[in-house]
């Protein structure tokens, strides 16, 4: 897969999103640049029959693999002839991309994480962290919800 194959895929994928609209609170964090993609890939191909069938299909229910892999590669096309086209759709998925990783609250004490989270995170009224450690060879404690344990090395 080249890079503009796999930029339109993407695309293609977040247009997909926008046309189901979905009412959680981390895709309307992503609502501004999903109308981006969708309104750039609309007025460049809004004419071809596939993307007028995916927004069809979309709004109805499942989008069959073949009129994704149409869209796709008319996306891809455009992204091949017009430089222009190409680096704006780069720019908007790659906006989307970084944005999707947030984390967003997402209603009363709830987080959502669109991506990885190497932190912790917690939620909630009288919200607490838990953490164990142990070594491996010696005396141990450990801290856990309900009752600390300690171990030792006899």
């Amino acid at each position: 897969m080249t890079g503009t194959e796999w930029v339109a895929e993407t695309a293609v994928g977040f247009l997909v999103r926008r046309l189901r609209r979905a009412d959680s609170e981390a895709e309307r964090a992503l609502d501004a640049g999903m109308d981006a993609v969708h309104d750039l890939i609309v007025a460049r191909l809004g004419a071809d029959p596939a993307v007028t069938l995916l927004a069809e299909q979309a709004m109805v229910g499942p989008v069959s693999d073949r009129t994704v892999r149409r869209v796709t590669d008319a996306v891809a096309e455009e992204a091949d002839t017009d430089p222009d086209f190409a680096e704006r759709l780069r720019w908007l998925v790659e906006d989307l991309q970084r944005d999707e990783r947030a984390v967003t609250a997402s209603g009363e004490r709830s987080v959502a994480i669109g991506g990885d989270n190497s932190g912790v995170v917690s939620t909630g009224d009288d919200a607490t962290n838990v953490s164990q450690r142990a070594t491996a060879s010696g005396d141990a404690r450990v801290y856990q919800a309900g009752r600390d344990q300690t171990f030792n090395d006899r």
